[in-house]
């Protein structure tokens, strides 16, 4: 403290003069603008949104169109759908529209309907097919048919049978009560992105 004091006393201008030195090379370092930049841009930034699409072999005609189906007997249909996205979707199968010509025995809820998902087929070696569905035609509900790649292909095959009822009774009991009935149906394929 001692020391401090009598450099104040002793030289009060060195002490200004040593501020003044010290407050213009402050001053002379700012404003030289003596210092080094970088800068770099990103332009052209451009986000495109994606699309979901497949495509349906059999669109927009009939999968299965059988006529003079009798009991006993079964005849099929196959359609092959692809992915053809720029992403993964979740594909679904569903009915619509079932139309029976005779509403008193509705022929489809007599048919029984197999779908079955037999893969790729333009793989080397198919795989064992997948049963999907395997029920009454009319009543099907919404069936899950997993996700599926962008490009992914997949072959459904439809197959319908009219269950033999036995020697019906009279002409219009048993399997006589179907004698030239006709039921229609829509088939749904829907994709959602995933």
């Amino acid at each position: 403290m001692q020391r401090i004091t009598a450099l104040w006393h002793d030289s009060p201008l060195k002490l200004v003069s040593a501020l003044f030195v010290l407050s213009l090379a402050a001053m002379m370092a700012v404003a030289s603008g003596a210092s080094f930049t970088s800068t770099s841009a990103n332009a052209g930034n451009v986000v495109t949104a994606g699309n979901l699409t497949h495509s349906n072999s059999k669109a927009p005609g009939a999968i299965l169109n059988v006529s003079g189906l009798m009991p006993g007997h079964s005849d099929n249909g196959t359609v092959d759908l692809s992915n053809t996205g720029d992403g993964a979707g979740v594909f679904t199968l569903s009915r619509s529209a079932v139309v029976n010509s005779d509403t008193s025995n509705p022929l489809g809820a007599k048919l029984d309907l197999v779908v079955e998902d037999l893969g790729d087929p333009a793989a080397a070696i198919p795989p064992a097919p997948v049963v999907k569905y395997t029920g009454k035609l009319g009543p099907m509900g919404l069936i899950g048919l997993g996700t599926w790649a962008s490009g992914e292909t997949h072959r459904y095959k439809f197959t319908v049978t009219f269950p033999d009822g036995g020697t019906p009774s009279g002409p219009t009991t048993g399997d006589n009560a179907y004698k030239g009935d006709s039921v229609s149906v829509t088939y749904n394929w829907e994709s959602v992105s995933s």
